[in-house]
């Protein structure tokens, strides 16, 4: 099972299907529950985004799609195999591909807590699949909360400024807080539109381009930023922006903007 990309990706990988797909079905109760029973959750848009079934496909998808600041449920005994790579295993590569990643062990063994210690993986919490349902989805709807309170302070607390200048003055503005860079009508400087207003300045897009990962070019005029886009038009290639702005897109730029509207869940197609 897949879906598009949400804010906090959320993967379930146990060797068992019927177990895996009830896991997954009571973690989006889990979710649905946390919605309804805190205002603080009401824009909460999350649900369980791939499920795997072994240690392989959980890697793939995970290198596939550079899964950052996920939320990981994984059985410790990933298969009867003595040789073969366990959930342990596999916890430890995420948190070397993602250093926020938030782990939650499922395990019918209790004996396998202290290999977890052992090998310091630092997982949140471990659910017990001999507990009751109800139990489980109780369970889950705690570690939840902290998994994406946990999220959502480190992403606070760590998000990187950009930094541009105004003659001699260095000026700062936080990534997630740009909309869009494009070229100024001014020769030799570009227009970037923020959450909080506009500005020009003397740089250049290709340059900028190198230098920001997190922005996507979308014509050899333009750079979005993926995570404020609202909408796309792909009748008439207009990206629409949160606050209502709009930038159009190349032709020969519409493999990148598919590539966004498959990873990021915020945008809306027109």
């Amino acid at each position: 099972m897949v879906k598009r990309m949400s804010k906090f990706p959320i993967i379930v990988c146990d060797d068992d299907k019927d177990l895996v797909n009830q896991m997954a079905k009571n973690i989006n109760a889990s979710i649905q529950d946390l919605i309804d029973d805190n205002e603080g959750y009401a824009e909460l848009n999350e649900s369980v985004t791939f499920v795997a079934n072994d240690f392989a496909q959980a890697v793939g998808y995970i290198v596939t799609n550079d899964i950052k600041n996920g939320i990981y449920f994984l059985d410790i005994e990933l298969s009867r195999e003595s040789k073969a790579k366990n959930g342990v295993d596999l916890a430890e590569f995420i948190k070397k591909n993602d250093e926020n990643a938030q782990i939650i062990f499922v395990t019918a063994y209790d004996k396998y807590a202290p290999l977890t210690y052992r090998r310091r993986i630092g997982a949140i919490d471990y659910i017990s699949k001999s507990m009751s349902s109800d139990k489980i989805i109780q369970r889950i709807e705690e570690t939840l909360r902290n998994a994406f309170n946990n999220l959502s302070n480190r992403i606070k607390f760590s998000q990187r400024d950009f930094t541009y200048k105004i003659g001699r003055r260095v000026c700062k503005v936080a990534e997630g807080d740009i909309l869009f860079i494009e070229h100024s009508t001014t020769q030799h400087k570009v227009h970037m539109v923020t959450e909080n207003g506009e500005v020009e300045y003397k740089a250049n897009i290709t340059q900028i381009d190198k230098e920001n990962p997190f922005l996507a070019k979308v014509s050899q005029s333009s750079l979005v930023n993926p995570k404020n886009i609202s909408a796309i038009d792909t009748k008439e290639r207009i990206i629409i922006f949160d606050n209502g702005q709009m930038v159009t897109y190349s032709r020969s730029y519409k493999a990148v903007v598919k590539k966004l509207v498959d990873k990021f869940e915020n945008i809306k197609v027109e």
